[in-house]
């Protein structure tokens, strides 16, 4: 008990305001389950608006927005295991964000299914705690802490459906596969930690003790950053480490999908910027080439194998794994701020794009279509609005300009020509044609073929806001041009 006191009393002196966001989620996710036995069976659907209310107060401490709630400093704290900065706040903001259009999402599924739990709520808040905890951390020992906590509300979130054999499947073949990567990472971690004389795994410190690695010790060092970079492609599903992807996007609720296709990534990207542009910034030439193959690979599969899909689910899938290796672009560069801003702004334009297109597939699953590719068959005779929004997610996607897809695309590509990237630079725009295509595939499904025999019912109110929020904004991409680098330029090292 004295060792305890002594832990804690440390912790709370290594300013626990960083951490007031993590605080009352955690608060939150504690809550949810006492209060629970109070609520009828029939009042679960009551959770949903009560989640909301803790996203939006967390998002506030995050951003400062609201004059009457302060803005959560900035600082490194808990034995230099975390830090609040301008990356971490960034990055942080996706992910709540992410979360917050989730739960909007999952809505008329749930209650269609008749599945609205607490449970389902109190895994979302989990996950989104590691992810929080994984965009700060400052140690290798926090890095994989906050993995592993993302990861296994994900797991059981995939599996949610317990009745759908799909789901149950996605599920154990995401958890088997996401152990073994997370065995590879913490071996990895033990060979830097060994690598470093057994004195750190703090990233600063550790990128001086790498520097000063003796010969003998450069192969225990190149193993380490190797299974490192092993990790960190799987938890972003980056070719060859990709394969779990798929299964997972098509087997989880449709609102879960757009989720993790979002929040885990833009965390693991945090965290993957931190970790290899700080610790191994010196140790440069043991993972370049790796990363550099990785993302080509990336481009290359996501976007070939996306144009046999029939399943709109798997489409985006494979679409969201050609997109990592874009982002993976900005890992690579050299200018580590320059890399974390275009990374930021493609995340962001991503998570419009992504919420908007998984919005109109959750509708059309409620009429028993969506699922496959065909279901757009004539969309646009039917309903109009559908289409047009869906065209508008398709188009960004496929950065067409001057939606605000393309502008986020051009960011990055910019950046990597400035870095000599240019090999990468032309694959990626090479990749990004092939991507139009399987992209203007759905357009003309929509527009230019006839229509199935179901009829789509009529958008509920939250879904149609949700759709045009997200086709508005992407439209009015350029307008908020000035507005969008504004924030963009407060993710810097610090």
């Amino acid at each position: 008990m004295p060792f305890a006191q002594t832990l804690l009393d440390s912790l709370l002196r290594d300013s626990p305001l960083i951490i007031g966001p993590l605080v009352l989620v955690v608060a939150a996710t504690l809550m949810l389950w006492p209060l629970d036995l109070l609520v009828k069976r029939t009042g679960k659907r009551k959770w949903a608006g009560f989640t909301l209310v803790i996203l939006v107060l967390v998002l506030l401490l995050t951003t400062g927005l609201g004059s009457w709630i302060p803005l959560t400093p900035d600082g490194s704290g808990f034995s230099a295991m975390f830090r609040m900065d301008g990356l971490t706040r960034g990055y942080q903001i996706l992910c709540i964000l992410a979360a917050i259009v989730t739960v909007l999402l999952s809505q008329g599924q749930l209650n269609a299914l008749k599945e609205q739990t607490v449970e389902y709520y109190v895994l979302i808040l989990l996950t989104l705690t590691g992810a929080l905890l994984l965009c700060g951390a400052t140690d290798l020992v926090s890095v994989f802490f906050s993995l592993e906590l993302m990861a296994l509300g994900l797991y059981i979130l995939v599996a949610y459906l317990r009745n759908q054999e799909r789901g149950v499947e996605a599920g154990m073949k995401y958890f088997l596969l996401g152990a073994f990567s997370s065995g590879i990472l913490l071996y990895g971690i033990s060979l830097l930690y060994a690598a470093s004389g057994g004195t750190t795994t703090n990233l600063a410190e550790l990128h001086d003790q790498l520097a000063l690695a003796s010969p003998n010790s450069s192969l225990l060092v190149f193993s380490g950053v190797l299974m490192v970079l092993i990790g960190f492609a799987f938890k972003v599903a980056a070719v060859p480490f990709h394969m779990w992807s798929p299964d997972a996007y098509e087997g989880a609720p449709t609102p879960i999908t757009a989720f993790m296709s979002v929040a885990p990534k833009a965390a693991a990207l945090a965290a993957f910027l931190r970790v290899f542009g700080t610790a191994f910034q010196g140790v440069r030439p043991d993972w370049t080439p790796v990363l550099g193959f990785m993302a080509g690979a990336s481009m290359i599969v996501g976007n070939v194998a996306a144009l046999r899909q029939q399943s709109l689910k798997r489409l985006l899938a494979y679409s969201s794994i050609a997109h990592v290796g874009y982002m993976l672009l900005g890992i690579l560069a050299t200018d580590r701020q320059g890399g974390s801003q275009a990374i930021w702004l493609y995340m962001l334009t991503y998570l419009l794009m992504q919420s908007g297109a998984f919005a109109v597939v959750i509708h059309l699953q409620g009429c028993n279509e969506g699922e496959r590719i065909d279901d757009l068959r004539g969309l646009g005779r039917r309903r109009p609005f559908l289409a047009f929004a869906m065209m508008v997610f398709m188009l960004s996607l496929a950065g067409i300009p001057p939606l605000i897809g393309f502008f986020s695309k051009f960011y990055l590509f910019a950046l990597a020509i400035r870095e000599g990237y240019y090999l990468l630079t032309a694959l990626a725009l090479l990749t990004s044609a092939v991507g139009a295509y399987y992209y203007l595939n759905v357009v003309n499904l929509m527009y230019f073929k006839e229509p199935g025999a179901n009829e789509v019912p009529v958008l509920s109110r939250s879904m149609a806001l949700i759709i045009a929020g997200a086709c508005l904004l992407i439209l009015l991409g350029t307008c908020f041009g000035p507005w969008l680098m504004y924030f963009t330029a407060k993710i810097t090292w610090i």
